[in-house]
C-alpha cells in the first residue's frame, strides 16, 4: 500500500484495533520512519472518540521518558484524525509470549523483570509529571497490559496507548459507575467504577508480570463480568501452584502488586521497580536491557526493519523464529488448573486466542456491589 495522510505516506498496516489503525509511514525531512496512529472511520464520527484520541496526543507529547512511545505530531486530514508516533522495531509482550509456546517454553525471568520494570519506570515518569504551571497532572494509563507493552530489538521497552488515560488535562471525564479498560488488566477499583489513581497501573503491571512469568492468564473468564469479577475477588492460581520452583522472593512481588486493596500494593512504580532489583539482586540475575536484546534475538532472529523489506512477501513469522534453547522451559505441575480458552493455553499456540486482549471496555455500567462475595465478607 502507498497513501497519503497529510504529510505522510502510509506504506504497510502495522496493526488493527476496534478504535484505530496504525500504519508504518515515511515522511519528507526525517530520515526515520514512524508509525502513524488513524483513528477508524467509524470512531470519527464519534464526538467523545475524538475527543479521547486528540487527548492521548496532548497526554503524550507532555511526556519525555525513554520507556513512553513519544509522539510526534498530530492532526486532521480530509476528516481523518492522526497521530505520529516514534515506530519501534520489535513486537508487543502478546507476540513475545505466542513466539513463545511455539517452542513450549517462558521468557527467562531476567527478561520479564526487566521489561516490567522498564515499562514501571516509564509510568512513574508519567505518574509524576506536571503541567506547565507545576500542578500535578493525576495521569493514570487505565489500559497497561501486554499488547500496550513493546519491546524492540535492540532491548528497549515502550509504553504505548495512552487512549483512555486519565488526566487533569482530559477533555473527557469518565462518570461516577463508568468503567473504561481491558477486563483481565483492570484493577478492582476500576472495575467497579471507583476512582483510580497511580496503583491502578501498579496492579496491572502485576497481572503482566504474572503472565510473563507463568504463561497463564492471571484473571480469566468466558465474558467480561466473569474476568471482572475474577479481579474483584482476587481469584488467581498462585505461580508456584503453576510452575515448579517459582522463585518465592519474586511471588511476593507479584502478589504485593496484585493485592486487591491498592492500600496494600506497592504504592508507586518507583517502589514497584525497588522491590524488583532487591529479587534480581538477592537471585543473581541480571535483569538489564541486554538481556532483554538477547531474549529477543533468541525468539526473532536478526529481523529487518519493515522498510527495508516491505515488498517481500515470503518473509514469515515461521522463517523470523530461532530455536531459543537457552531459555528456561517451564514446569508445569498443575496443567489442570490453567484457566481454559485463555492466554494459559499457550502450550497449545493452536488453541491460544486474543479474547479480550484488543477489545476495550468503554462506557460500560460497573459490577453491582452486591455481585460480589469479596466485597460482601
Amino acid at each position: 500500500m502507498s497513501e497519503r495522510l497529510g504529510a505522510y505516506t502510509l506504506l504497510q498496516t502495522l496493526g488493527q484495533g476496534g478504535m484505530a489503525d496504525v500504519y508504518l509511514a515515511s515522511t519528507a525531512g526525517i530520515d526515520a520512519h514512524v508509525a502513524v496512529k488513524v483513528l477508524s472511520a467509524q470512531r470519527s464520527l464519534d464526538t467523545e472518540s475524538c475527543a479521547l484520541f486528540l487527548d492521548e496526543a496532548r497526554v503524550v507529547r507532555m511526556l519525555d521518558h525513554k520507556n513512553i512511545a513519544s509522539v510526534l505530531d498530530v492532526d486532521v486530514s480530509g476528516g481523518r484524525h492522526y497521530l505520529a508516533m516514534e515506530y519501534i522495531h520489535g513486537a508487543d509482550l502478546r507476540e513475545v509470549l505466542v513466539t513463545c509456546a511455539q517452542k513450549s517454553s517462558l521468557p527467562s525471568y531476567e527478561f520479564s523483570l526487566s521489561v516490567v520494570a522498564q515499562a514501571a519506570a516509564g509510568l512513574d515518569h508519567a505518574h509524576r509529571r506536571c503541567d506547565a504551571d507545576g500542578k500535578p497532572l493525576h495521569l493514570v494509563h487505565r489500559d497497561v497490559s501486554l499488547t500496550n507493552i513493546m519491546v524492540g530489538h535492540d532491548g528497549t521497552v515502550k509504553v504505548v496507548d495512552f487512549g483512555i488515560a486519565r488526566s487533569t488535562l482530559s477533555s473527557v471525564h469518565t462518570s461516577p459507575g463508568i468503567v473504561r479498560g481491558k477486563p483481565s488488566y483492570m484493577s478492582p477499583e476500576q472495575c467497579l467504577g471507583d476512582k483510580v489513581g497511580h496503583r491502578t497501573d501498579v496492579f496491572a503491571l502485576g497481572i503482566v508480570l504474572y503472565e510473563l512469568t507463568t504463561g497463564a492468564r492471571c484473571f480469566a473468564g468466558k465474558s467480561d463480568f466473569e474476568r471482572m469479577l475474577a479481579v474483584v475477588q482476587g481469584d488467581y492460581i498462585a505461580p508456584s501452584d503453576l510452575i515448579a520452583d517459582y522463585p518465592p522472593e519474586l511471588e511476593k512481588v507479584v502478589r504485593t502488586a496484585l493485592a486487591a486493596n491498592p492500600e496494600l500494593r506497592y504504592a508507586s512504580c518507583a517502589a514497584l521497580i525497588e522491590a524488583i532489583e532487591r529479587v534480581t539482586i538477592d537471585c543473581g540475575w541480571r535483569a538489564d536491557a541486554a538481556s532483554v536484546q538477547r531474549t529477543m534475538h533468541e525468539l526473532f532472529g536478526d529481523v529487518k526493519a519493515p522498510w527495508i523489506s516491505v515488498d517481500d512477501e515470503a518473509r514469515t513469522i515461521e522463517n523470523m523464529v530461532l530455536p531459543i534453547s537457552a531459555l528456561p522451559t517451564a514446569k508445569i505441575t498443575r496443567p489442570d488448573r490453567f484457566p481454559r480458552g485463555t492466554l494459559a493455553d499457550m502450550f497449545d499456540p493452536k488453541h491460544w486466542v486474543a479474547d479480550d486482549d484488543d477489545a476495550v471496555t468503554r462506557g460500560r455500567r460497573s459490577m453491582r456491589r452486591s455481585s460480589s462475595p469479596y466485597l460482601a465478607a
